[in-house]
C-alpha cells in the first residue's frame, strides 16, 4: 500500500505525481476483476486527479518527491493569497 504524498510515475502513460488517496472501484467501471481500488494521483499543473492501480505505478526517488511536495505547497499557498 502506497502512502499519501508518495511520488509515483505511471509506467505506461509516463505522468508523474503524488498519491492523493485511494478510490474504490466497481467491476463495471474498471473491468478489472482483481482490482477493488485504485490510487488517485495529483499531477502538478493539472486540475483533475488521475487514477491508476498500484501495478501500473513505480515509486520515484525521495529527493524528487520532496521537491514536488514543495511545489504543491507553494501553489496552494499562492492560491490562498489570491482568494
Amino acid at each position: 500500500m502506497l502512502e499519501n504524498d508518495t511520488l509515483v510515475k505511471h509506467k505506461i502513460l509516463g505522468y508523474e505525481g503524488l498519491i492523493d488517496g485511494q478510490t474504490r472501484m466497481k467491476l463495471i467501471f474498471t473491468g478489472e476483476r482483481g482490482c477493488d481500488s485504485q490510487y488517485r494521483i495529483k499531477v502538478f499543473g493539472q486540475d483533475k486527479r488521475f487514477i491508476a492501480p498500484e501495478e501500473d505505478l513505480e515509486v520515484g526517488n525521495k529527493d524528487k518527491e520532496k521537491e514536488m511536495q514543495s511545489m504543491f505547497k507553494k501553489a496552494r499557498l499562492k492560491r490562498k493569497k489570491t482568494v
